[in-house]
């Protein structure tokens, strides 16, 4: 007599699992640029939540969401047209590779997301 979907069925379907961490991040994104519009502070959840996502889908191969997919192009391109004064981030001491470089590299790049600005 239950209505509802079945739990078992989505956590069997791994493709169904990620267009539900793909639309939730779309979500969440929305929220996040929106509490950034009104100058509003942004918990430092939501933006592990988006890196998390952004990590799974992009390991997966799935395509970001529209929204967060164009807050990283636009990261990128900030950090990219730094100008040569800007404060750096410091070297790691030890080379980091793979999945880790990647999570330090969009945690870099979501550092203006982080709700610290008054």
């Amino acid at each position: 007599m239950n209505e509802s979907p079945e739990p078992s069925s989505a956590a069997a379907d791994p493709a169904g699992r990620l267009s539900e961490v793909s639309r939730l991040a779309s979500l969440l994104a929305d929220r996040v640029l929106s509490a950034q519009i009104a100058s509003q502070p942004i918990p430092k959840a939501h933006i592990h939540a988006l890196l998390d996502a952004a990590i799974i889908l992009e390991k997966y191969e799935v395509r970001l969401p529209p929204l967060l997919e164009q807050m990283v192009e636009t990261l990128e391109d900030e950090d990219a047209g730094k100008p040569v004064g800007a404060e750096v981030e410091e070297p790691a001491t030890e080379p980091v590779e793979g999945d880790e470089a990647d999570a330090k590299r969009l945690a870099w790049l979501f550092r203006p997301f982080q709700g610290t600005k008054s």
